[in-house]
């Protein structure tokens, strides 16, 4: 078991998005240890909405077995659903229990806050408004 956040994203532009979770490395996925990180995967969200549309979707990093000396990392792309244009990607990295954004395309636009204070941390992914 490994250190798991609440995570939800937002869309307050005025046409809908879609988010693609990349280059996972050891994460749950797929309700292992009840982390559903595949659900921001291919997820369309409408404008001036969000996901879910109230509390958070657990996900999860493994500290164990391969993963006991890696750090868990998976990127979220987000884009323009109307035409694919990329709006930019978020690399996010938890090591030593501290969920952190490595990288950020477009931190103008796509507005992260993690609060890594509770027992489990909270994410919120924020595509501003065009």
């Amino acid at each position: 078991m490994g250190y798991g956040a609440f995570m939800s994203a937002t869309n307050n532009r005025s046409a809908a998005i879609k988010t693609f979770v990349t280059d996972v490395s050891c994460m749950y996925e797929n309700g292992g240890d009840g982390s559903h990180l595949e659900y921001f995967d291919n997820l369309l969200i409408g404008a001036g909405s969000r996901y879910p549309d109230s509390g958070r979707i657990y996900i999860e990093a493994k500290n164990s077995g391969s993963c006991f000396f890696e750090s868990a990392q998976f990127k979220l792309k987000v884009t323009d659903n109307s035409n694919g244009a990329i709006i930019g990607t978020v690399s996010f990295v938890d090591s030593s229990a501290n969920w952190t954004v490595a990288s950020n395309t477009n931190p103008d636009v796509l507005n992260v806050n993690i609060d890594n204070s509770g027992n489990q941390a909270t994410i919120s992914v924020t595509v501003a408004a065009s």
